[in-house]
């Protein structure tokens, strides 16, 4: 017994040793960044200034006090809700219908899966030319197709741009969703749903007694990781609206570059970061919770 104990220590020593170089090199890359930038939030730092006088948390009362802020909160949940919400659905149909036999199966995945592969400037002007008011394509098959009788304004409207942003957004992103629920559809045992068949289970009951619990798992965590990366997403809303029209889509990342590259208030939008960063880690609490959940059920 004790020389187990002992060969127990030994490899937990060896697995610490083994990930300290990993865990110090994360530490440095994610924990120095943010220590700086809760640092800048307690400073009147301009362009160019590597520090300013010390100003205590007036940054954060700012940033609760600035009607601009609850602004760009909106628009960061209506953008990060109303696009995972729209992917998860998608992706979840899609790798349901991909995860059946059929003629072309191969195509129609790889066709699914392309958007993915485009790069995201390359995706985002392409979107742009498309959704143009004179000269887009998106107009022209409306106006021909008798679905409207005029041009749309896409990017240019405060009740579309919000709407586009998404759209593009979506279409870029599902595949990833696609993905990560059919890796998972393909692990589950057919022997489950030949036995639910005999026993003269509808295609609904094998859905929600078979499938359901095995892929739910998958499903929280890719929308917690799509959760994650469309509240920090930039590029795509910046090169499409530049947070506008008259701030529609201006959400809590272009508000930091807008503070500190317009505006040159390093402090107050270091102070944005670090608020985006606490309501992030809200969430993450929220769906770990879930996710425990739903493992306990499986």
């Amino acid at each position: 017994m004790a020389d187990n104990r002992a060969a127990l220590s030994g490899d937990r020593l060896l697995a610490y040793a083994a990930l300290a170089p990993s865990a110090f090199l994360l530490l440095l890359l994610a924990g120095v960044p943010t220590i700086t930038v809760f640092v800048t939030t307690m400073q009147d730092v301009g362009m160019g200034d590597t520090d300013g006088p010390f100003i205590g948390f007036e940054n954060f009362a700012w940033v609760f006090a600035e009607p601009a802020f609850y602004t760009a909160l909106w628009n960061t949940f209506v953008w990060v809700f109303g696009s995972v919400a729209l992917e998860m659905l998608l992706g979840l149909g899609l790798a349901l219908l991909l995860n059946k036999n059929f003629a072309f199966r191969g195509a129609a995945r790889a066709i699914i899966l392309a958007p993915y592969l485009v790069p995201t400037v390359v995706a985002v002007l392409t979107w742009r030319y498309m959704l143009h008011d004179i000269v887009g394509v998106v107009n022209a098959v409306l106006t021909n197709l008798g679905i409207t009788d005029q041009p749309l304004l896409w990017l240019n409207s405060q009740g579309l741009a919000m709407t586009s942003v998404i759209m593009v957004g979506v279409w870029k992103f599902f595949p990833f969703v696609v993905i990560a629920i059919l890796g998972i559809l393909q692990s589950i045992p057919q022997e489950q749903y030949e036995a639910a068949r005999i026993d003269g289970a509808s295609d609904f009951q094998q859905f929600w007694r078979i499938t359901l619990p095995y892929v739910l798992p998958v499903f929280l965590l890719t929308a917690l990781l799509r959760t994650i990366w469309s509240f920090n997403k930039f590029e795509i809303i910046y090169l499409m609206t530049g947070g506008g029209p008259l701030d529609a889509t201006t959400t809590l990342p272009i508000l930091v570059y807008l503070k500190a590259f317009s505006d040159f208030e390093f402090g107050r939008a270091a102070a944005i970061a670090i608020v985006t960063l606490a309501i992030l880690c809200g969430l993450l609490a929220v769906y770990f919770y879930f996710i425990k959940r739903a493992e306990a059920r499986q």
